[in-house]
């Protein structure tokens, strides 16, 4: 009878995983303010897009001043964008919101 018996050759210490784990541990919270931040990007992104197109396709029915707020909250979303400060990306987003809300409420 054969038998085949397979074993690695140069796996990780038990120190290099117990160091790993740690490493780990460390940067949970770094890594969560990064993704919160990215998140944030992306739902403001992607709100700046949906206001520039209801600009672009509805602009007989909305008011110049109506027109003139969103482009201009979507210029300081678009200013904190590329920063680090995630309160501003939200605070800055949910300005556009309210505006672009408004503009909804104009159009109908």
């Amino acid at each position: 009878k054969q038998q085949i018996r397979i074993q690695a050759s140069g796996g990780l210490s038990d120190a290099d995983i117990n160091k790993m784990v740690k490493d780990a541990e460390a940067h949970a919270a770094d890594d969560k303010k990064r993704r919160e931040l990215v998140d944030a990007r992306n739902h403001a992104d992607a709100l700046i897009h949906t206001t520039e197109r209801t600009i672009k396709e509805n602009a007989d029915k909305i008011p110049a001043a109506g027109k003139t707020a969103a482009e201009a909250a979507v210029a300081e979303l678009k200013s904190v964008m590329d920063g680090e400060d995630l309160e501003a990306v939200k605070a800055k987003t949910e300005a556009l919101a309210q505006v672009s809300m408004k503009l909804g409420e104009a159009m109908y």
